[in-house]
């Protein structure tokens, strides 16, 4: 008797079951990466580069998103410990990595003395550009940057950057290798005091990002003269009228070693999440909001996705490559 009342239950509760089950199944198809709230991680201090340009989009996505987006420092061995970090969580967790060209540079001159594996991380788009830029001082007899490389060729020039096989070494000595003349670098810590190196006389030239010299650029007491890029620097052009050449240009595209960042997910992550990710990313840079403030630091607009983005990952790290072992960094 017992059983059979359990029976009839299970009969008449079946249907129930199944939308109950069909509902279930509607909502997942439908969930968006962001209906949940969403962390941004950013590996490196506050205030620099990848910090005040992701708090901003976070701001403004948040204005397009079911939940906020939050962002979180995690910082320690120059990204790294955030970028191992993030290489460890499952797909599809509910996080962002702002992701920098450097930590593909950091494992081509590392290699396996860092135990980074850049496969479990997946770029979905590009959310800022912080082009390196060679400067000279405003009154120096280097006009562009050929004239830099025949004095190259005449004795050992200097440049102000931070460690042996950072980006900024990578970009200029890598350079002058090629064109057959001979560099060296001057180690200062930060981008504040690589660029007072410059201005005090110490060196003869200074790699850095826009932003750190923008304001001397503005004050008329340096002047830029090339871009590691394979497209011209326009970041100054609305405020300050100027256009800085590309190193592709010429002559050199084995040079164009960019800087920037992207945002990342962890790799195994669903195509449908991923393309969540990079849809938002598209409202966040069609908002004036946000690529306004971009221009206002010095910033160039540069939004790249999916494929296109990982060629260009490839292509920079290739030439990165070629660099660092003109440079005696790698074999």
């Amino acid at each position: 008797m017992k059983k059979g009342i359990v029976l009839v239950l299970l009969v008449l509760l079946l249907p129930i079951m199944a939308f109950a089950q069909g509902q279930t199944d509607a909502a997942g198809a439908d969930d968006n990466f962001f209906d949940e709230t969403v962390k941004i991680i950013i590996p490196y201090g506050a205030g620099g580069t990848h910090d005040v340009v992701a708090r901003k989009f976070a701001e403004v996505g948040s204005k397009y998103t079911k939940a906020p987006i939050v962002c979180v420092q995690e910082t320690g061995g120059d990204g790294l410990v955030a970028g191992i970090n993030f290489t460890k969580k499952k797909p599809n967790v509910r996080e962002l990595l702002t992701t920098s060209y450097g930590l593909w540079y950091q494992k081509i001159v590392k290699g396996d003395a860092i135990q980074l594996d850049l496969s479990k991380i997946h770029p979905v788009g590009t959310f800022d550009d912080r082009s390196y830029l060679l400067y000279v001082m405003a009154d120096s007899k280097y006009e562009t940057l050929e004239d830099m490389i025949a004095e190259s060729k005449k004795r050992e020039v200097v440049l102000s950057a931070g460690a042996v096989g950072a980006d900024a070494h990578l970009c200029f000595g890598g350079l002058i290798n090629e064109a057959g003349g001979k560099s060296r670098i001057a180690s200062y810590e930060g981008g504040a005091q690589q660029i007072q190196a410059l201005l005090n006389g110490e060196v003869d030239c200074f790699v850095g990002t826009s932003q750190v010299g923008k304001q001397y650029l503005e004050t008329g007491m340096v002047r830029a003269i090339t871009t590691f890029k394979d497209f011209d620097f326009i970041g100054f052009e609305e405020e300050l009228g100027i256009v800085v050449p590309n190193v592709a240009d010429a002559g050199y595209p084995k040079s164009a070693i960019t800087g920037g960042g992207m945002l990342s997910v962890t790799d195994g992550t669903k195509e449908e999440y991923i393309q969540d990710v990079e849809e938002l990313m598209r409202k966040v840079w069609a908002d004036s909001e946000f690529t306004e403030f971009t221009t206002s630091i010095g910033l160039n607009i540069f939004e790249i996705y999916g494929d296109e983005l990982a060629a260009h990952i490839e292509k920079a790290a290739e030439n990165a490559t070629i660099s660092a072992r003109s440079l005696g960094l790698i074999n």
